[in-house]
């Protein structure tokens, strides 16, 4: 039975008014002292024990003797330096890029004895104890008698700039040639002021460099032309154009192909076996080729943040490949026309010749070079310290290097590395997951951007299963070689190799694997790469819908009436079928399979 008073209101007093006056006083205090203790914990974080805190970089034994090589494309810089290395007979040549390290291996083997000079890149390693050593700067000794840094302005690379900050900060090295453009002199002079002798030496271009009074239509393209374009679908759109005019004797080249492939399709080009070569921007990284002429496509790139104009240093580094010295006559450089949806400035080119000539200074952008921490550094004691220790580093470091020609670098990405690690540690895993063996997973040279930050994990995971004898299948580390695949599909596995092949060369024996078996599959597909290109180059159809036909821009594959849902168009009449994206297989028999423990198949 219920009570009679069971639906009245409940009477509510001053009292009660009182009380949860004073409960929400005191959820205030409770919040106000929960973000003063945040306050406090984060002010802990940045303060080192007394004592403790770290030290800038130094290096232990000063160079006596620096020597800066400034000068525009095609000056002579790296050709002297690369002499000066070959009379030392011992010390080291590094570059940014791994075509770089093999061209100077190749040049400094033709001048010394046989087992004199080695190449280490990180994915091949050939005498790396030879006296001389080509390598890429993050493979670089940090001490030796000599040591040629190549495109040294790639100091200010927001990317990859700390290693070679380290390197010259660091390196105890007796003499230095340091090869860059003038502009990025100021950046680099503070980073060797301790040195006992520095000389700078300013070189000049040694061949002409002229600008074409009118574009070249893409049926007027010469041999031993170089013609550039800033994404891989516009570089297939140019190629396929100018294939109609030279069919079989256009190449391409862009960042995704195989590192194979790149130096197979340069010799191509340099043997004179094809006539054009349509390229993005990274044949403006000190590549050398026989071009005479070198025209833009387009004068605008995507960087990953926006899609902007060159500035004037892209564009010379790229203008500076024609009329190479020694390779060829004088070089000329221009625009493109022709290509629907492409509209070159002729003025950008013109400006970008001028700085290639040495007639005028560029924009190299005046970045800080940046400083890493070292493990040593941070002062952590356990995995899960990392955290902390690496954003009270880099408060320590703001300060320390206030007055300095370094700055800390971003260690956000560390941060999420170490994060995304830490869950996997709290269970059985976690008895691999010592100090050490995470932050060589949290440096691994692996790309952290999506969609490649799942791929980091996956290894990094299989790394710590393999090490606590957890079972990892071989597909998760390294992937099969495709079977009927596309041109991109081959190139994906071989980046996930290349992946493989970084992991496998620190934590080796992974899922039954090392390096080799990694390398196998990367020259599979880069020989499966070399055998389609020219047929996916000839089918590529600039500017035009791969359905109808239609006329589109070059960055689209198919046009808005094809692109309407399977089986309508967009006026609402059936349509065909789409099509099979899927290729045949091919005839060969690597694809499919798995290297075996040797790296055979």
């Amino acid at each position: 039975m219920r009570r009679p008073d069971a639906d009245r209101p409940p009477v509510r007093t001053a009292y009660d008014a009182y009380d949860a006056g004073d409960r929400a006083a005191a959820r205030a205090a409770e919040r106000a002292a929960e973000r003063e203790a945040a306050r406090a914990e984060r002010a802990a974080q940045q303060r080192w024990v007394e004592a403790t805190a770290p030290d800038l970089p130094v290096r232990a034994t000063l160079p006596q003797r620096v020597v800066f090589h400034l000068g525009p494309t095609n000056s002579g810089k790296t050709y002297e330096s690369l002499q000066a290395l070959a009379a030392g007979g011992s010390g080291v040549y590094a570059a940014p890029l791994r075509q770089l390290a093999h061209e100077a291996y190749a040049k400094l083997s033709a001048l010394l004895p046989e087992g004199t000079v080695g190449l280490s890149t990180g994915e091949e390693e050939i005498d790396p104890g030879a006296p001389v050593l080509c390598c890429t700067v993050e493979k670089a000794p940090m001490a030796g008698e000599m040591l040629v840094l190549d495109e040294s302005h790639w100091v200010a690379d927001p990317d990859r700039g700390h290693t070679w900050a380290r390197l010259l900060l660091t390196g105890a090295y007796r003499e230095m040639h340091l090869i860059a453009a003038a502009e990025a002199h100021p950046l680099l002079a503070p980073l060797v002021a301790d040195a006992d002798d520095v000389e700078v030496v300013h070189h000049r271009r040694l061949s002409r460099l002229d600008v074409l009074r009118a574009p070249v239509r893409t049926t007027g393209v010469r041999p031993q032309t170089l013609v550039v374009a800033f994404s891989r679908k516009t570089v297939y759109a140019v190629a396929a154009e100018l294939d109609r005019h030279r069919p079989g004797k256009v190449g391409v080249l862009y960042g995704a192909l195989p590192p194979a492939t790149r130096r197979e399709v340069i010799e191509r080009f340099t043997t004179g076996e094809l006539d054009v070569l349509v390229t993005t921007d990274v044949i403006g990284h000190g590549i050398n080729v026989p071009a005479t002429t070198v025209l833009f496509a387009e004068t605008t790139k995507f960087d990953g943040t926006e899609l902007r104009p060159l500035r004037s240093w892209e564009a010379a580094q790229i203008a500076g490949r024609a009329g190479r010295y020694g390779l060829t006559g004088h070089g000329t450089v221009g625009i493109l026309t022709g290509v629907r949806g492409l509209k070159p400035s002729a003025a950008l080119v013109s400006l970008g010749a001028e700085v290639a000539r040495g007639d005028r200074p560029s924009d190299l952008p005046g970045r800080m070079p940046r400083l890493r921490p070292e493990l040593d550094d941070l002062g952590a004691l356990e995995p899960v310290d990392l955290p902390e220790a690496l954003v009270r580093w880099q408060a320590w470091a703001r300060a320390a290097t206030r007055d300095q020609a370094v700055a800390p670098d971003d260690v956000t990405v560390l941060v999420l590395r170490v994060q995304a690690l830490l869950p996997l540690l709290r269970g059985p895993l976690g008895a691999a997951g010592d100090l050490h063996t995470v932050w060589r997973l949290v440096r691994l040279p692996i790309d952290y951007e999506p969609p490649r930050r799942t791929r980091w994990l996956l290894l990094a995971r299989a790394a710590l299963r393999h090490a606590v004898g957890l079972p990892v299948r071989p597909e998760v580390v390294l992937p099969d070689v495709p079977v009927g695949g596309s041109v991109e599909e081959f190139e994906q596995a071989a980046a996930a190799a290349r992946d493989a092949q970084t992991l496998l060369r620190q934590f080796p024996g992974v899922a039954g694997l090392d390096g080799d078996d990694a390398a196998w599959v990367e020259e599979e597909c880069a020989e499966a790469i070399s055998e389609l290109l020219p047929d996916a180059i000839a089918v590529s159809r600039s500017s035009a819908c791969v359905e109808c036909g239609t006329p589109i821009a070059p960055w689209f594959s198919i046009c808005r009436p094809c692109s309407a849902p399977r089986g309508r168009g967009s006026d609402g009449h059936p349509r065909a079928g789409g099509r099979d994206s899927r290729r045949a297989p091919r005839s060969g028999s690597r694809q499919g399979r798995r290297p075996t423990r040797s790296g055979r198949g």
